[in-house]
């Protein structure tokens, strides 16, 4: 990850600075409080700030950490152990977003699903439901890796979901949205941690909406649900019957209302499904279910 360092003492940024590039960090800036916004700043995906006292000081929105001045001090002896101790922090890192104040992990999580036709149908459900308290978003859309960014940026202009990319060793936090990339195996272990691994997808699928759908349901259980979007094949028959058996929903978009509803129709003819809708009707649903305000959805 690209991180910036924010000390109130200037000693404090270079140990740390050597312990997160022997992690595979990119240290971007080190900085006093507080840290002007410009282009290094909009750049992170992390923030560490090393005070004694927590700060909000003038940064993105994006993934912080807070260490304490003594922890800090530590770094000077270049233990393994010290370093073990910052990755778990860092994996541990919380989301901060200054519009909402610091989130917590989520307990209930989403997947969005889709192909053929599913970055509109998604843009238009991410534009309408509304972030709520401990739930969080992972997409699974069938796409070439080189249109993650235009995908990424399109969903985060669309909504108030933080949305990024799936990384390894990352969280699931309430009022984000994370993109599995097609490129690489995605999974969730058993304290609900993303794993990334650079191994291809098995099957016929890029990514596998029924691998990502079955690691779900095994962490989340009834705490998980699935939203399946317009899109071309099967993938998601059988992540929808492995939500159903643990407890999970399964919801998707009525086949005529989809660019491409050959998906949609295989989970509504093999697979386990809740409820069925249009994009407006999903988005309202959502919104009753977790809690959020209605917002009316633009075709």
């Amino acid at each position: 990850m690209n991180v910036g360092l924010v000390a109130e003492r200037a000693g404090d940024c270079a140990p740390l600075r050597r312990a997160l590039e022997e992690l595979g960090h990119v240290v971007v800036f080190c900085a006093a409080p507080p840290v002007a916004a410009g282009d290094a700043a909009a750049a992170i995906d992390l923030l560490i700030e090393v005070a004694a006292a927590p700060g909000h000081y003038a940064a993105p929105e994006c993934l912080r950490v807070q260490l304490d001045p003594e922890f800090c001090a530590q770094a000077n002896a270049g233990t393994r152990r010290w370093r073990e101790s910052l990755r778990r922090r860092i994996a541990n890192a919380r989301w901060w977003s200054a519009a909402r104040g610091d989130t917590g992990r989520a307990d209930r999580v989403w997947l969005l699903a889709a192909s053929a036709g599913g970055p509109a149908a998604v843009a238009q459900f991410v534009a309408a439901a509304m972030p709520a308290a401990g739930v969080g978003l992972l997409y699974a859309q069938h796409i070439d890796a080189r249109q993650l960014p235009q995908l990424r940026r399109w969903l985060a202009a669309a909504g108030r979901w933080q949305v990024d990319v799936a990384g390894s060793d990352r969280f699931l936090f309430e009022g984000s949205l994370a993109i599995v990339d097609p490129e690489c195996r995605v999974r969730l272990d058993r304290e609900r941690r993303l794993r990334v691994q650079a191994l291809p997808w098995r099957g016929h699928y890029r990514p596998s909406i029924d691998l990502v759908a079955e690691s779900l349901a095994l962490t989340y259980r009834d705490r998980a649900g699935m939203i399946l979007f317009s899109g071309l094949g099967d993938d998601g028959v059988l992540g929808s019957q492995h939500l159903r058996e643990h407890g999970g929903e399964v919801w998707v978009q009525e086949p005529r209302s989809c660019i491409a509803g050959a998906m949609p129709e295989a989970v509504l003819a093999r697979g386990a499904v809740d409820y069925v809708g249009d994009v407006a009707a999903l988005a309202q649903r959502f919104n009753r279910r977790c809690g959020g305000a209605a917002v009316e959805v633009n075709a």
